[in-house]
């Protein structure tokens, strides 16, 4: 394991305080995407903090706006006082679901792995479908899934069933496991591929571990109790194995629910050990760098790239891991495009009722991509990419994939 002999340079997410420390500074309210755009959304400050003091389980948790909150975490970033603003929203909204049910689409978009396995087994027609004009009129009348948001492709061959069979490397150095998350397992299994041609040119012997969706589609859909069911079946199959190697997840979503959200949001009772041993893998990589393991005879890459940094990498605590990194390759030209959130907050702009919010808070930063007509936009995060697509027109990958390049694999 990496983190046995090297001492990481990064931060980690520091302990929150309580509601009683928000000195009411709206440090929060500047920053939420949501706030700036819409004059219906209250702010993180009174929705988390504010409201929470006159919160009680006997009360009911239900307030106006409430729904709105993307979930970003920007407001728990900026947070002077380090209070869990999301955690008080989250667990209101959670409440709030269970008084007055949920929807039909709700309880849908909470189960990604499940709707992974259903969109795969039938994936040349589930593919039609999302892409049909007729069909999607019907979805957004019946289920609410706005008809002008692209969906995902499903693909047949999952990246499970491709990794069994993957020859394993001879002789090396480390062993790492592989949270891959249901996006690279259902939608993107070249991703999966490529991660694991990485981390093996560098020596790593990647293991793939059974795993469950992380959790996070279900919190912001507002069912916590399904997140914490997803999360104690996550620790149970994962603690065991962070005893030999570490976990890294090319998700910077699926990772934050791993690394913190376990253990301070669903309160799952042994997530701080495995907590402690997951990784980012651009963070990773980096920390393979800095320990002077990490194979730097890279191919020349001459591409114009801008890198956008999604709000929930924010939340790890990690700076731009994936920007150091590429910088190391030759011939690549890279700038960030620093122009906030990009709307689509996993699920929240797929809804109809929050398509034309989600497209209006990344509208800055479909204008700076637009601009800068660059070859390529960089994400962490697959729903970010897919949203500048959609809003720009550009092409957009994982900083890994120009990794991947870099050592020969176009």
């Amino acid at each position: 394991m990496i983190t046995e002999e090297f001492e990481p340079t990064t931060d980690t997410v520091e302990e929150e305080a309580s509601v009683e420390a928000c000195t009411k500074c709206t440090a929060c309210n500047t920053v939420c995407p949501v706030a700036r755009s819409t004059d219906i959304f209250r702010g993180p400050k009174a929705l988390g903090p504010d409201m929470e003091r006159f919160r009680s389980p006997q009360e009911a948790a239900v307030t106006p706006g409430l729904d709105l909150c993307s979930g970003c975490k920007l407001c728990e970033v900026t947070c002077p006082s380090q209070v869990s603003i999301q955690e008080y929203i989250r667990r209101a909204q959670n409440q709030g679901a269970r008084e007055k049910g949920r929807s039909l689409r709700d309880w849908v978009l909470g189960r990604t792995r499940l709707l992974g396995k259903l969109g795969s087994m039938t994936a040349p027609l589930a593919n039609f479908g999302n892409s049909n004009p007729l069909f999607r009129v019907l979805m957004e009348r019946f289920v609410g899934i706005h008809r002008r948001r692209p969906l995902p492709k499903y693909q047949w061959l999952t990246f499970e069933r491709w990794f069994r069979r993957h020859p394993r490397p001879v002789k090396p150095r480390r062993k790492v496991a592989y949270f891959y998350g249901c996006w690279v397992n259902y939608n993107d299994r070249r991703l999966g591929e490529r991660a694991v041609a990485v981390l093996e040119r560098n020596g790593i012997e990647v293991v793939v571990p059974r795993q469950q969706c992380c959790g996070i589609p279900a919190v912001v859909n507002s069912n916590m109790d399904l997140a914490r069911r997803y999360g104690q079946e996550n620790v149970r199959h994962l603690t065991p194995i962070v005893e030999e190697m570490d976990i890294v997840a090319s998700s910077t979503s699926c990772g934050l629910m791993l690394k913190h959200d376990y253990g301070h949001l669903l309160e799952i009772p042994g997530s701080e050990r495995l907590g402690a041993k997951t990784y980012d893998i651009m963070e990773y990589l980096w920390m393979l760098h800095e320990a002077g393991e990490l194979d730097l005879n890279f191919e020349t890459v001459p591409m114009r790239l801008l890198y956008h940094a999604p709000c929930h990498l924010k939340s790890h605590g990690i700076g731009y891991p994936a920007m150091r990194l590429l910088k190391l390759i030759p011939g690549v030209k890279l700038e960030e495009v620093d122009e906030g959130c990009c709307g689509i907050s996993g699920t929240f702009g797929v809804k109809v009722e929050k398509y034309d919010l989600s497209m209006k808070i990344g509208s800055r930063l479909f204008a700076a991509v637009k601009a800068a007509g660059s070859d390529q936009v960089l994400a962490d995060c697959e729903t970010c990419r897919m949203q500048v697509e959609h809003g720009t027109g550009a092409t957009s990958a994982h900083p890994l994939e120009i990794l991947a390049r870099a050592y020969g694999h176009g």
